[in-house]
C-alpha cells in the first residue's frame, strides 16, 4: 500500500490544492513535471483532470498543453478556493460571479424567508448573516472600479427592496431603503475591509 508515513501512521487518502506560478509556460510545464515525479515517490498522484493552466494575459490559442504524457487544459477562468480567477488579471469576473451566487441565495429563500410572515428584523439578520458573506467573500483582495462598486450597491438595493416588499411602482429612494434597514452601502464595506487588511502592513513602514 502506498501513501505518506508520519511517525507510525500511514496516510493513504490525502488531498492537496497546489498553485504554481511561473513567468513562462515552459517553466510551468517543467515545474509540473518535477512535481509529478516528486509526488510519485510518496505514493501521491496529480489529478490531471482537475489541473488547469491559466495565462495572464491570455496569449495562447491552444486548448491544451502537454505535460509529460498528459494533456492539461488551458482555460480563461477557473474557481480556486472559492474565488473566480480569470486571464484578465482583474476582479470583474469574480465580483459578477459573487453577485450571481448571492442572487441565487436570495432566490432560494424567496418563499421560506422573504415572503414569510416572520419579523422584518429577522429577515434582515438572515440577509446580513447569509447573503452578505456570500457576496463579500474575498473582497479584501478585489481590484475594484466605480462600475463594480456600483454593481454591488445596485444588487444590495434590489435585495433590500425585495425584503421590504417595496414594489417598483413606489418611488422610494435608495437612501430611504438604507435608512429603514440600517444597512450601509456595500461599496463602503469593501473599502473598510480592504483598509483593515492593509493597516497592519502600513504600520510596519511607519514604525
Amino acid at each position: 500500500m502506498t501513501g505518506v508515513t508520519l511517525g507510525k501512521e500511514m496516510f493513504t487518502d490525502l488531498d492537496f490544492d497546489v498553485s504554481l506560478l511561473a513567468e513562462m509556460l515552459e517553466v510551468l510545464v517543467l515545474a509540473l513535471t518535477v512535481m509529478q515525479e516528486e509526488a510519485s515517490t510518496f505514493g501521491l498522484q496529480i489529478n490531471w483532470s482537475k489541473t488547469k493552466i491559466l495565462q495572464v494575459p491570455s496569449s495562447t490559442s491552444s486548448s491544451t498543453v502537454q505535460v509529460a504524457d498528459r494533456h492539461v487544459e488551458v482555460v480563461d477562468a477557473f474557481v480556486y478556493l472559492g474565488c473566480l480567477i480569470d486571464s484578465s488579471g482583474g476582479s470583474r469576473g469574480e465580483v459578477l460571479h459573487r453577485i450571481g451566487l448571492a442572487r441565487s441565495c436570495m432566490n432560494m429563500l424567496e418563499r421560506m424567508i422573504w415572503k414569510s410572515s416572520i419579523r422584518m428584523e429577522t429577515k434582515l439578520r438572515f440577509y446580513q448573516t447569509y447573503i452578505v458573506p456570500v457576496l463579500m467573500y474575498g473582497c479584501e483582495t478585489w481590484a475594484t472600479t466605480k462600475y463594480l462598486l456600483s454593481c454591488l450597491d445596485a444588487f444590495a438595493t434590489r435585495a433590500l427592496r425585495k425584503i421590504l416588499r417595496i414594489p417598483y411602482t413606489r418611488h422610494v429612494s435608495h437612501a430611504e431603503v438604507r435608512r429603514t434597514t440600517g444597512c450601509s452601502l456595500l461599496s463602503h464595506l469593501v473599502t473598510n475591509r480592504r483598509l483593515r487588511l492593509l493597516l497592519p502592513y502600513c504600520s510596519q513602514f511607519t514604525s
